[in-house]
């Protein structure tokens, strides 16, 4: 049987980062992603047929991709919250763990 080693401070080091990176790519979003709607709010194609057939194809990709953008960055963010929060919990599983086993063993005496 293998055993598994787990630094704490490592693995909750690598969630805090992990969590991070969710913000960091949350951040261009709320910038450019804004900016990009609002600039094609405009219709800068123009509201002729070609411009109208433009619209039809282009708005729901757009919104497609500025939600993923959206949703991708709050679940990297939550993946490395739950990771911290996973490290915490085996902790203090670990802790608990330990304990009875020292008044488990402590009982026989």
């Amino acid at each position: 049987m293998s055993e598994l080693w787990l630094d704490p401070g490592q693995a909750a080091g690598g969630g805090h980062d992990l969590a991070a990176s969710g913000r960091r790519l949350a951040a261009p979003r709320a910038e450019a992603g804004s900016e990009v709607a609002a600039l094609s709010a405009a219709r800068p194609w123009g509201s002729d047929d070609i411009g109208q057939a433009f619209e039809r194809n282009y708005r729901p990709v757009e919104q497609q991709v500025l939600q993923a953008w959206e949703r991708l960055a709050g679940h990297v963010e939550g993946l490395g919250d739950a990771s911290v929060q996973a490290v915490r919990e085996l902790l203090q599983t670990d802790q608990t763990a330990s304990v009875r086993v020292e008044q488990s063993y402590g009982n026989r005496s």
